[in-house]
């Protein structure tokens, strides 16, 4: 046994099952070695300031180099108002926010980011830089009040002097993420605190050699709830300032920062969860978060990550500067997979999809005007809805039926579609791209035929268009994927047709001088209807296609 040399005895105890790798622990130190790292015990780590100690004394020497995944939840402290007269306890609002509340937060923020840099940099100090994924998730707060104000916030917790933090050359992958899906009027106490959207700039820039940058946040478009009580959307109201000052940041801090040059891989998720985008009312107008802009500075400032990356998924509310920006100059030379979700609703508050007949052609953004941001002192309407609810009860179960846009609104919707192909156009190394729009329908029929929509109109349905190079794994819903040696374009849009024009564009994506083939639609589901959606979902980049990815991508 002690001849024999390192690498085998790794190789012996990477073959065996977890139970063997007990009894090899206690063979030699060699094996001792060998078997830790093959057990996986050390790869992943709940790191809280009540484990500091124990984490510093387990990481502090070789089984550094065993730790891939670090995660760390943000914690904070509960809110309580239980009086039953009115009162105001200690300064609370009963209902709304101070702004020193609000900075309480931030702080708190801070500090407990401030900890875990600190202690990874404690470690890496003493031990040498490691490898690992760092995740962090946003705060569920508990809330123990008799008003639903409470847990309902559109406030964003914002990281304090930043650029005070220490870099951490360990630290190979980021991802910032809400842990839960928190629907704030259907649970007892729970409130999720959404995190501001720069903060992922500002944390990535401290990781020098960066490789992977994730996330699973919400940035939509100030949705309108589908829910029919007047009360229940008094509450659930998501306020436009808050969220259209988040992308705006977000985008200020994308232009002024030095990403690490390493950064090659990218997982964004602006729209989680997606059924909470898709719970609206499509009647209802959304609001303009681009004016007094010429165009989105959020999307545009995603294009500059873009540029530099060889992988993406990205699901998003944005417009045509995703990837074509306004300059007309746009070189991606090394993106090889690219999937956009695109939300149905555009930045600026106008629709990429209408409904039959034309209806929410012409909707319009309104104005995000000073009334915009959420009051900060309790006001006479929160009073009057909480004695309604007091007095009537609050219903979060009856819902609006008007899902209706599902055909395309050319003056929208082909602008980014024409940007889409030229920036694709612009990939040399392009092997798979897919644009996709989660599509739905909930409509009596005063909307609509739902039979001239989709064979399965009550289920999930998409629309988009794929492009596969050759030798690279195919797009088909159904058994017999297969690597192709022509390229392929599939245009999975339902009764919908490119101009001349713009099937031109697509046609030239990839060499010319290699067959392409097109496809229209999908006879399972009908080549004049929409298909359902899961044929879009198993097209994940970082899923069946590619699995071999080194950091922890998808679900929880």
């Amino acid at each position: 046994m002690n001849n024999l040399s390192q690498e085998l005895i790794e190789q012996i105890c990477e073959s065996l099952p977890g139970q063997d790798l007990k009894s090899t622990l206690t063979v030699s130190r060699a094996f001792q070695y060998a078997s830790e790292k093959a057990s996986g015990a050390f790869t992943t780590f709940d790191l809280t300031k009540e484990n500091a100690n124990q984490f510093i004394n387990r990481y502090g020497g070789r089984r550094w180099g065993y730790l891939r995944h670090v995660r760390f939840r943000v914690l904070m402290y509960s809110f309580n108002y239980e009086d039953e007269d009115g009162t105001d306890p200690e300064g609370k609002h009963r209902c709304r926010e101070s702004a020193r509340e609000i900075k309480e937060k931030d702080q708190e923020l801070s500090n407990q980011i401030r900890f875990l840099f600190v202690t990874l940099k404690q470690l890496e100090n003493s031990v040498g830089e490691g490898r690992m994924q760092v995740t962090i998730y946003a705060p569920v707060r508990e809330v123990v009040s008799l008003c639903p104000h409470r847990k309902c916030v559109s406030w964003r917790l914002r990281m304090l002097s930043p650029e005070n933090l220490p870099e951490l050359g360990s630290v190979r992958a980021l991802s910032i993420e809400d842990p839960a899906i928190v629907y704030p009027l259907e649970s007892e106490t729970e409130s999720l605190l959404k995190i501001d959207l720069r903060v992922l700039v500002d944390l990535a820039i401290k990781f020098p050699r960066l490789e992977f940058l994730g996330s699973k946040l919400d940035a939509g478009s100030g949705w309108t709830t589908d829910l029919e009580s007047s009360a229940a959307r008094h509450y659930s109201r998501i306020w436009a300032g808050p969220l259209r000052d988040s992308r705006n940041d977000f985008a200020k801090a994308v232009e002024s920062a030095s990403l690490p040059k390493t950064l090659r891989q990218a997982q964004l998720d602006f729209l989680f969860p997606l059924s909470s985008a898709e719970r609206i009312d499509q009647s209802e107008p959304l609001p303009d978060l681009v004016s007094p802009a010429p165009y989105d500075p959020f999307s545009s400032s995603l294009s500059i990550i873009i540029q530099r990356l060889r992988r993406l998924e990205l699901k998003v509310v944005a417009d045509a500067t995703l990837l074509w920006p306004v300059t007309g100059l746009a070189s991606y030379p090394n993106l090889e997979s690219i999937c956009v979700v695109l939300h149905m609703a555009t930045p600026s508050g106008r629709w990429y999809f209408q409904g039959p007949d034309g209806n929410g052609h012409d909707s319009e953004g309104f104005k995000v005007l000073d009334d915009a941001y959420p009051p900060m002192e309790d006001t006479a309407e929160d009073k009057a809805r909480d004695e309604e609810i007091e007095d009537d009860g609050l219903d979060t179960e009856t819902s609006v039926q008007a899902r209706f846009r599902v055909h395309p609104n050319d003056d929208v919707l082909v602008p980014f579609l024409t940007s889409f192909g030229k920036a694709a156009c612009e990939m040399p190394a392009l092997k798979e791209a897919c644009l996709w729009i989660p599509l739905s329908w909930a409509a009596d029929e005063s909307w609509g035929d739902a039979s001239q929509i989709s064979r399965y109109p009550d289920r999930p349905l998409g629309w988009g268009i794929t492009y596969i190079a050759p030798k690279t794994f195919g797009f088909h819903p159904f058994p017999g994927q297969h690597y192709a040696s022509t390229r392929q374009l599939w245009w999975t849009t339902g009764a919908w047709r490119p101009s001349e024009e713009l099937r031109h564009l697509y046609q030239q994506i990839g060499n010319q001088n290699i067959e392409l083939l097109e496809y229209w639609g999908h006879e399972q589901y009908g080549c004049q209807l929409l298909a359902l959606r899961p044929i879009f979902d198993e097209f994940q980049i970082f899923g069946r296609r590619h699995p071999n990815n080194p950091w922890r991508v998808g679900k929880q």
